[in-house]
């Protein structure tokens, strides 16, 4: 079985090769050959924690694999992270162990490359600035994502709390513009991409103060209850998800006006294997307002796990372990 850490992952996944695999395995999806299983949820009540297994299984690509993600929040506390993650990847002819991976990278990476993949068909070509509102760890892997589809020449940047916005803008200037704005007011009027990345319950910004032609990539709230946007900008956007028995079971931004009459599903324009296999368009006008709604969705782990796997074996990258022997 092989290992690969975070340093690995980070060398092994340039993002334009990220924004490839999971096009691939959009395609997969939307041909009906992957096998994805709700989310399992074990509850620890007595450490107030919960884990989550997401397995996946693309019969086309022969991969398979299992991402678990530990929530404890009273961690804080106690000086280490709320979240760990681990994935492992499988041979699906076998069922052999192949490699255990570090599972937060992996995600921060796949998720990044959604958006990239998503802003590619659904952002003007000529976007420029990029509008960041909650700058915490998936941020950094958006804003890489982004950069790749698009000539972005600077980013403005938000988030409730200075000290990880001042974080945030340092860590990413030596390799772009990154200005601190004073308001989600400011990022939303600069922006012709705003990505929302935070855990917000009620709308971060107003939706009538987006420009015409802007491109949203909603990331951050990913239970019915929670929201990053408002009415307005649901009910004006052309709404593409990632996949809608995710969105339809998990996403606020979409539930919630369901649930209140104003929005209806047949209001969502497609899905995001819709654009990739060309079965629908993405971008029509320059003024159109798009709004990509992501919940997350195994297959993007699996696929990214499996790139991983095979660069690091033709590379001789990670470390080998025996657990038979």
């Amino acid at each position: 079985m092989l290992i690969l850490n975070k340093r690995d992952l980070e060398e092994l996944l340039p993002m334009e090769e990220v924004l490839e695999v999971l096009a691939n395995g959009f395609r997969e999806v939307k041909e009906g050959r992957c096998v994805v299983p709700v989310r399992f949820h074990l509850s620890i009540e007595e450490f107030q924690g919960q884990f989550l297994y997401m397995p996946a299984y693309l019969s086309g690509l022969k991969q398979s694999g299992t991402k678990i993600v530990s929530v404890f929040p009273q961690n804080f506390s106690k000086g280490k992270p709320t979240i760990y993650a681990t994935y492992l990847l499988a041979d699906p002819t076998t069922g052999e162990l192949l490699a255990l991976l570090e599972g937060a990278t992996l995600t921060g990476i796949r998720t990044g490359g959604t958006s990239g993949l998503a802003t590619h068909y659904l952002a003007k070509k000529d976007a420029k600035v990029l509008g960041v509102i909650g700058t915490g760890y998936q941020s950094f892997f958006q804003v890489r994502a982004i950069q790749a589809v698009r000539s972005i020449q600077e980013v403005w940047a938000y988030d409730v709390d200075a000290h990880r916005l001042q974080a945030f803008c340092e860590k990413m200037t030596p390799s772009i513009r990154v200005m601190p704005a004073s308001s989600p007011l400011e990022t939303v009027r600069r922006s012709d991409i705003l990505v929302t990345a935070t855990t917000s319950q009620t709308p971060v910004f107003a939706g009538k103060d987006l420009k015409p032609g802007t491109h949203i990539n909603a990331i951050g709230a990913f239970r019915p209850d929670m929201r990053e946007t408002d009415d307005t900008t649901i009910l004006q956007s052309k709404i593409v998800v990632d996949t809608f028995e995710g969105c339809l079971s998990e996403a606020g931004d979409l539930l919630i006006p369901m649930s209140e009459g104003k929005l209806k599903k047949e209001a969502i324009y497609g899905d995001l294997g819709d654009l990739v296999t060309g079965r629908k368009k993405g971008r029509q006008s320059d003024r159109e307002i798009t709004f990509f709604k992501s919940v997350g969705f195994a297959m993007e782990d699996v696929v990214t796990a499996y790139h991983a796997y095979q660069k690091a074996i033709e590379k001789g990258m990670g470390r080998q372990i025996d657990l038979t022997s």
